[in-house]
């Protein structure tokens, strides 16, 4: 009869340690689903974070093809605006329509306005709205 209870006891107790491994390994399976997760989110952001860089470098290039056709379009007596604005034109021309190098275009219009002097369509002030007197 005493073998019967040691018996049960070390099957008890086999029991109970195999019930403390299981809870072990579901807590690590837990916590490498959150891992897992927090990875997953973190190559999500660094594939945006890469996409918006060539973005970013396509707008730098942008500016940059701005200046080099502003500095073509300088003359001894200033700037020769009809040069400048055909060479912008170009640029634009030569710019793709899709892609990351379609990014290139809203700052093509942005850059030579500014060195044109012209207000963006967003900063103008609309005659309807303009002050009469």
């Amino acid at each position: 009869m005493r073998d019967a209870s040691a018996h049960e006891l070390l099957l008890l107790s086999a029991l109970q340690e195999c019930r403390i491994e299981l809870e072990a390994a579901r807590r690590d399976e837990a916590t490498r689903a959150a891992v897992r997760g927090e990875l997953e989110a973190a190559l999500r952001r660094e594939e945006v974070l890469k996409a918006e860089i060539v973005l970013e470098r396509e707008r730098t290039e942008a500016v940059r093809l701005v200046l080099q056709a502003l500095l073509m379009s300088l003359r001894r007596f200033g700037l020769r605006r009809r040069l400048f604005l055909s060479r912008v034109a170009r640029l634009g021309r030569e710019t793709p329509d899709a892609g990351p190098q379609s990014a290139r275009h809203p700052v093509l219009l942005a850059e030579a306005r500014r060195v044109m002097g012209v207000a963006a369509p967003s900063d103008a002030t609309p005659a309807d709205a303009a002050p009469r007197g």
